[in-house]
């Protein structure tokens, strides 16, 4: 695949025992007589091979960013995909990011039959990678969403007793998990499975807040219950909803959703105590304005509290509650938290005129290099480091 080569063609190619090495070093009568290849077949990996090889993180990010299909037919043609280079490759040598586009034998064919009525344009194909790539982006977000696809050690807020009390209505009790006997065992749960907060405040938390010690993989536990409640419980995508119009938004009132987006909020001072106020995080776009209300004491680790008194990236799954028109005109939605987390998948948001400003400062930085070079290149690099 580094090398612009089809799936098809590097399959049978491996199948043969033919490595990158052994066909720089063979002619192509070799790969023919000895490999079972066609003539064509064999000099197509001639060809390729003469190539620099495509950087391997950026074939990984290429194809998990096209779902693994053609970026033109989205794989109705052909599950066998190539990586194309927009801009030919022996014109400008260029393995960048944003020359290449994964497509399928037959729209490759299209890509390269210069001055015909069919052909797949340059423009074309940097169009329909782009607009692939973000309804990939989008459906990739949605599914890890729905499948509380989350890191237990990125979870920052967990509203156990809402978990608790959907488990119970939802299945008539709280189901055990991978954590529960041990839980119990630590005293952190009771016999029926429910979270015992006099017992973690008095025998187990330092004081400055409700988690306040070596904890016991809670995070990992409620997680778990969560995924127990999406097998029966469907996520709504609260932005999705959002975006679709006023309608749907008010449809989502009194139903379980998630949101994946930047958010603010004022921390917590310490300690926090039982009347230390409610945490309200919020989300604010044009005529729109999400809040969520959070029980302070349900912050999973100092790190947690200190980061949540600003602005994160953010899943956040809940009740919305309300869905109010204001008199300005702003939608006002409140919800009750049940986790939030930091997303494994998300949609990046961010306009391109923002990084190219970002970029300028970095340039100005001198942080990357602005003279030649491929900006997308330069950026990401300048990104990695910070």
């Amino acid at each position: 695949m580094q090398y612009g080569v089809s799936t098809l063609l590097a399959e049978k190619a491996n199948d043969a025992g033919l490595t990158v090495s052994k066909i720089r070093a063979l002619s192509q009568t070799d790969m023919v007589s000895k490999y079972g290849l066609s003539i064509g077949e064999a000099k197509a990996l001639a060809v390729a091979v003469r190539r620099a090889a495509i950087d391997s993180n950026v074939v990984h990010l290429l194809l998990e960013r096209s779902n693994f299909v053609c970026c033109v037919c989205k794989g109705g043609k052909s599950p066998a995909y190539i990586i194309h280079h927009i801009i030919e490759y022996e014109k400008t040598q260029d393995n960048s990011y944003t020359n290449l586009a994964v497509l399928c034998p037959t729209d490759h064919d299209l890509a390269h039959q210069g001055g015909l009525t069919l052909r797949l344009t340059d423009d074309q194909i940097r169009k329909v990678k782009t607009s692939w790539e973000k309804k990939v982006e989008v459906a990739n977000a949605q599914r890890a969403a729905q499948m509380i696809d989350v890191n237990d050690d990125a979870i920052d807020y967990v509203n156990v007793k809402r978990i608790e009390e959907l488990c119970v209505r939802l299945f008539k009790k709280i189901p055990n998990t991978g954590l529960t006997v041990g839980l119990k065992r630590a005293g952190i749960l009771t016999e029926d499975g429910s979270f015992d907060q006099k017992y973690v405040q008095t025998k187990l938390s330092g004081g400055r807040y409700l988690f306040d010690y070596i904890t016991h993989q809670e995070t990992e536990h409620y997680k778990q219950l969560m995924q127990e409640i999406a097998t029966v419980t469907d996520f709504i995508d609260l932005d999705a909803a959002a975006s679709a119009g006023r309608p749907q938004l008010r449809a989502t009132e009194g139903q379980y959703a998630f949101f994946i987006g930047g958010v603010c909020a004022k921390g917590p001072d310490l300690p926090i105590v039982a009347a230390t106020p409610a945490v309200v995080m919020h989300y604010s776009r044009k005529n729109l304005r999400i809040e969520w209300i959070l029980d302070p004491i349900f912050l999973m680790s100092m790190s947690a509290i200190v980061r949540v008194g600003g602005k994160n990236r953010y899943i956040i799954y809940c009740l919305v509650r309300t869905v109010d028109e204001q008199e300005n005109g702003t939608v006002l939605v409140k919800a009750s938290p049940l986790l939030i987390a930091q997303p494994t998948k998300y949609v990046d948001k961010t306009p391109p005129i923002a990084y190219q400003k970002r970029y300028e400062r970095y340039v100005d930085d001198g942080l990357v290099d602005g003279d030649g070079g491929d900006f997308e290149d330069d950026f990401e690099d300048g990104e990695r480091e910070r």
